[in-house]
């Protein structure tokens, strides 16, 4: 994976460029998100900037993201859900909004340290019209953990991050299939043990 466009906009646009990496992940910019984090901190090992204004640089485009893809969700996905709610997903739809009433918190918050998830989920919560309030309050701070974590991977390995991430992104990307399953599997197991 290149970086060197990602260096040229840092050094022409400095921490806004910071920003801007972490943000443009919900437009789909074709580099992991993880990447994007450890970058930051990356940069602030092999160039002059400071590392907390770095950090708030890439945070504050990791939450704005997120909460933009929220109101995404919030005011378009309605439309989706009521669609799907006059087809067999009806009953699935019911049961996940369901699940989000009831642990939406641990939802939010582990989905950001679950690739892929972590893009779907402010959508799917702001189409389930889940509380604002409740959902910054644990996307903010599982994404303020998770910004952390890849933020000090970068600093702490500026030149071997890319490798670390790599065999991370594959556990994390098996963990995510795994839950996804074990979700599954007890979803039709609770709807065939009702259906008797």
């Amino acid at each position: 994976m290149d970086l060197s466009f990602f260096m040229d906009l840092v050094k022409e646009y400095g921490y806004i460029s910071m920003f801007i990496f972490n943000w443009l992940l919900l437009f789909g910019m074709p580099i992991p998100n993880e990447v994007a984090a450890a970058f930051s901190g990356v940069l602030t090992e092999i160039s002059y900037f400071k590392p907390i204004l770095a950090f708030i640089s890439a945070y504050l485009g990791l939450i704005t993201s997120n909460t933009f893809a929220y109101f995404i969700g919030r005011f378009f996905g309605q439309k989706l859900l009521d669609r799907l709610s006059r087809t067999k997903l009806k009953k699935p739809i019911a049961n996940f909004s369901n699940f989000l009433e009831k642990h939406g918190e641990i939802a939010i918050s582990f989905s950001f340290f679950l690739p892929g998830i972590r893009w779907a989920m402010p959508y799917v919560v702001g189409a389930n019209k889940y509380p604002f309030a409740r959902y910054v309050v644990y996307a903010y701070t599982a994404g303020f953990v998770w910004m952390l974590v890849y933020f000090n991977l970068g600093r702490t390995f500026p030149y071997a991050y890319k490798s670390i991430l790599e065999h991370l992104q594959g556990f994390l990307i098996l963990l995510s299939v795994l839950i996804i399953a074990v979700l599954l599997g007890r979803y039709f197991y609770m709807a065939r043990k009702i259906s008797k």
